[in-house]
């Protein structure tokens, strides 16, 4: 079907619509950063981590934009306007856009840390302000299996490295640990991936030997928290909850429940250790093992 449009010059169509800036955080709009979160949304696969590595030249242009900067001045004037607001803010960071798979945020990088940490997600880091980013960097050993702690795992020194402002670090978190060695904290635009890995991994700077690990992701701890309590409440009622959680991804998570389950009764745990000792994790299959031969010696 013919319209009045066809009809007319090129030059007197009118230009189609530009897309309007999408709303992040706190009701913000920038064009250069809706076109950055657009492109993230449109290439970056979940389902491919290392697609994440595609999107540097459009963080590179965020980075030598106002965006961030806009984005700060109107936080800070919310802020002012309604002191009761909390927004976004995390304990070091403001969270400026979540989205599937991936976040950008303003990261205030802490002073030097006693421990040197592994890193759970693959990122982009660029100093915000006049500061450089200065940090030492130690390659991850062969041997090192994040999902599996080890005190004998050790660092190896890798160098050391100097991103001015205006510059871009990529954290190669497969392959390296990073220690940033700032006299104060200072402010990062960071744009980084959901967490790959199940731990974070604490080194010690004297010797570079493995000193503990942690859950990466804070909804790991709280579950795990969860579950002590609800075992150490003992109701029946707590049952179904925890075994709902007894496939959970996290090992550290699915042991918490068998051990809570424990402290409900032993017909409750003992279906959940007789699967846990064909466990995927190593961990969970010796202690599940362990403990059915303590029960067997309690009969």
């Amino acid at each position: 079907m013919e319209t009045l449009l066809q009809h007319l010059p090129q030059s007197a169509r009118p230009a189609p619509a530009a897309p309007l800036p999408m709303r992040l955080n706190g009701g913000f709009s920038h064009p250069q950063m809706s076109r950055f979160i657009a492109e993230v949304e449109r290439r970056y696969r979940r389902d491919d981590i290392d697609s994440f590595w595609e999107l540097e030249d459009e963080f590179r242009q965020l980075v030598q934009s106002d965006a961030v900067l806009q984005f700060l001045r109107q936080e800070l004037a919310q802020m002012v306007e309604t002191p009761a607001r909390i927004g976004q803010w995390r304990p070091n960071q403001l969270i400026i856009h979540r989205g599937r798979g991936f976040a950008l945020s303003v990261w205030m990088v802490e002073q030097e840390r006693r421990y040197i940490h592994s890193t759970s997600f693959l990122g982009m880091c660029a100093p915000i302000g006049a500061d450089c980013l200065d940090y030492a960097i130690y390659k991850l050993p062969p041997d090192y299996r994040n999902s599996m702690f080890d005190p004998a795992v050790k660092l190896e020194p890798a160098g050391t490295g100097l991103t001015a402002p205006g510059g871009v670090l990529l954290l190669q978190s497969k392959q390296y640990a990073y220690d940033f060695q700032g006299t104060r904290p200072q402010p990062v635009l960071k744009f980084a991936t959901a967490s790959f890995e199940p731990m974070e991994w604490l080194f010690s700077k004297d010797s570079l030997q493995a000193w503990q690990a942690n859950d990466s992701e804070l909804v790991w701890t709280q579950l795990r928290v969860a579950a002590y309590v609800l075992g150490r409440l003992a109701d029946e009622s707590s049952r179904a909850p925890l075994e709902q959680l007894s496939s959970h991804p996290n090992h550290a998570v699915r042991w918490a429940v068998i051990q809570s389950l424990g402290r409900l009764s032993r017909s409750a745990v003992m279906p959940k250790l007789e699967t846990a000792i064909n466990d995927p994790h190593p961990h969970i299959r010796r202690a599940a093992a362990r403990t059915l031969q303590q029960l067997a010696l309690t009969q």
